[in-house]
């Protein structure tokens, strides 16, 4: 076969480092970080579909799941290969691409544990979409891949949060070295044989980690251990059908991506560092418990004030970690800064052992003035594994005052969660004035404040995760969330009572209550819709429902009084009523269909947190309100109830949405996407 030669135009400047780095049996991984349109798949295709060719070894690609390649990936490789005119050396069938040297590459998934466990055959796995993977995946990859000289894992992501498994357990143990980002006298005009430009070849960043020294347990010594990972960092800039080539003759300038981009830029700034600049950030999914927390107006560098006094804010939950964060109060500027932070993972995540940690480093700082501590109420509390029932804040203090004086402003009872949240979010935004900055170096109070989210009530969500190798559950996030809501809360007190005190300490303003005219003629269907057990009360709405779901009046007592409801739902003389109830009730609905009524018994609702999140809004918008709260026994009530949520009672917001939902599933009331 003549030999085939490809034009330097196919190919972005990422191919040549990709395609280089393939070349040498010292890389064992290769990290593609890249935002989007950054060419990381086509690049990788191409390098691959080449390497292949020239029989230098067959590859595997995988998915986290095997449905998502046929259209993505293994198209990609289609594409790329016809690109590269090197169709007819190539079969295509299905998850198999078969080289007429006999190499292939296969693509599969990771729901197909067999695929995974015979991966000696490949001298090349990429894994496509890293982020999807658990670091358990990546593991059992790096340790069946073995045995041969050579082989490789290659990696293509967005860095879509800085808590991701890539980061923190990989690419953050590593001490680097800085590369340079061309391949000036690698990448060459195939015809000509004449170097091409560094601009050709320039990524926006390339490093490798440091060489090491091995023990080799065959020979006894000490081995110099080469460098063996690569991280390239590419974004949008660097891809030539996005920005056109250097000298405008090839390639392809889309204005409307880098509008896109710049759109992004200007309104969503994070989104713009992960996906635009390829930078590490979090993609806020909504719901999160600090919603105002901006990476790119709150990170900033904060360095240590020897003039101002250190304030600790501790959190005693020892999984993931016994979380310190240190503070300095500005109050001439009415600004907390954090500027450091302390995670005690095991073996230091004892009360001891991380009030140590905390004491070396005030050490660092020669540090002499007093220390303010605060926490949660219950780091006051007995300990009875202790001999001497010491607590956890007594033990922590114990350690710091052997250097220190230490001022304790924990509070003997904790304040609403929701409630403080809502209040940091308030100095987030700046609010009276107050404002919070952290260093960019405390990468795990970012990564929290990024992340914990916020759940029905308002307080903090927070979802457990287990170790896969110890089996111990903890909740992932949060903790630092807590930390930072302890010292504001405590700094801010009297802004906090101010601001608490005139807040409606509610999903629901009393100016979002529509009601109706007194005088106006109610016409529609009558319903009544009874809840003998909503979250510890009794409800019965008594309804008209035309094109707004009328709420004439509300019975809403504590107990649940059979006569008194029956009496109720009478007097309404309703079409149709419908009990929300377990099987004890079923003697109620029996007498009251004695009563010769149209009555429909449905079975109580258990997710009630669900259900408030999914008719919250629709509740809003298609109900309206007698003007009389006095109409009906605990009507007032029912509404003060409703305007109180979210709080420890849920009975009155969970009768509402019971009723918006039946309306809307029975299809007696217009759908509910006529009042979006």
């Amino acid at each position: 076969m003549s030999e085939l030669i490809f034009s330097y135009k196919l190919f972005n400047p990422l191919f040549w480092h990709i395609r280089d780095a393939m070349r040498n049996p010292d890389i064992r991984y290769i990290f593609n970080r890249g935002g989007s349109s950054s060419g990381k798949s086509v690049s990788t295709a191409q390098a691959v579909a080449l390497s292949v060719f020239s029989g230098e070894g067959s590859a595997l690609v995988i998915r986290k799941v095997s449905t998502s390649l046929k259209n993505t990936v293994y198209e990609e490789f289609k594409v790329q290969i016809r690109k590269l005119c090197l169709a007819r050396y190539f079969t295509f069938k299905e998850n198999t691409i078969v080289c007429y040297n006999g190499l292939k590459i296969d693509f599969t998934g990771l729901d197909d544990p067999e695929k995974i466990k015979s991966i000696t055959n490949y001298r090349w796995v990429v894994m496509e979409e890293t982020t999807d993977f658990e670091y358990e995946d990546f593991t059992q990859v790096r340790f069946r891949l073995r045995g041969k000289p050579g082989l490789q894992i290659i990696c293509n992501f967005n860095p879509t949060s800085e808590d991701l498994w890539i980061k923190t357990k990989i690419l953050d143990t590593y001490k680097w070295n800085t590369m340079p980002c061309d391949m000036f006298g690698k990448a060459r005009n195939s015809i000509t044989g004449k170097p091409l430009g560094k601009e050709y070849s320039t990524i926006t960043s390339k490093r490798s980690n440091v060489s090491q020294n091995i023990f080799n347990e065959r020979t006894g010594k000490s081995e110099e251990y080469k460098p063996d990972t690569l991280e390239l960092h590419s974004t949008y800039r660097n891809n030539f059908w996005v920005v056109g080539s250097p000298d405008g003759k090839y390639g392809y300038y889309d204005k409307q991506t880098i509008a896109n981009y710049l759109w992004y830029k200007d309104h969503d700034y994070n989104f713009y560092r992960v996906y635009a600049l390829g930078e590490w950030g979090s993609i806020k999914t909504g719901g999160e418990f600090l919603n105002s927390f901006d990476s790119n107006r709150h990170i900033t560098q904060v360095k240590y004030n020897n003039e101002y006094p250190v304030h600790i804010s501790i959190d005693n939950n020892v999984l993931p970690y016994i979380s310190m964060t240190f503070y300095q109060y500005e109050e001439d500027r009415k600004q907390i800064r954090q500027f450091h932070e302390i995670c005690a993972e095991d073996p230091f995540n004892t009360v001891t052992k991380a009030a140590e940690l905390a004491a070396e480093y005030l050490k660092t700082l020669s540090y002499d003035n007093v220390l303010y501590l605060y926490g949660d109420a219950s780091t006051k509390s007995g300990n009875t594994i202790d001999e001497e029932k010491r607590s956890f804040l007594d033990k922590f203090i114990e350690t710091l005052q052997k250097n220190y004086q230490v001022e304790e402003r924990i509070p003997d009872s904790n304040p609403s969660v929701a409630m403080t949240g809502a209040f940091v979010n308030y100095i987030l935004s700046n609010g009276g004035g107050m404002s919070f900055v952290v260093d960019d170096s405390c990468r795990n109070s970012i990564t929290d404040y990024n992340n914990a989210k916020k759940d029905v009530n308002g307080g903090m969500l927070k979802t457990k995760v287990k170790n896969k190798a110890t089996g111990q559950s903890y909740e992932k996030y949060g903790h630092i969330c807590d930390t930072l809501r302890y010292v504001i809360y405590q700094i801010f007190k009297n802004e906090y009572i101010d601001f608490s005190l005139s807040r409606k300490r509610s999903s629901v303003g009393e100016d979002e209550l529509i009601h109706y005219k007194p005088d106006f003629e109610l016409q529609g269907v009558r319903l009544c819709y009874l809840l003998p057990q909503s979250e510890g009360r009794a409800v019965l709405l008594r309804c008209i429902i035309s094109e707004y779901i009328y709420i004439k009046d509300i019975l809403y007592t504590t107990m649940f009084d059979d006569e008194a409801f029956i009496k109720g739902i009478k007097d309404h003389s309703p079409e149709k009523v419908i009990v929300e109830c377990s099987n004890q009730y079923k003697h109620f609905l029996s007498d009251l269909r004695g009563h010769k009524m149209n009555v429909w018994g449905i079975k109580d609702n258990a997710n009630v947190d669900e259900r408030i999140t999914a008719y919250i809004n629709y509740s809003k918008k298609c109900c309206r309100f007698n003007p009389d709260y006095n109409s009906g026994l605990g009507y007032h009530d029912f509404i003060n109830d409703l305007l109180d949520y979210p709080s420890s009672r849920k009975s009155a917001m969970n009768a509402l949405c019971a009723l918006v939902s039946y309306c809307i599933r029975s299809k007696i009331f217009p759908h509910k996407s006529e009042h979006k």
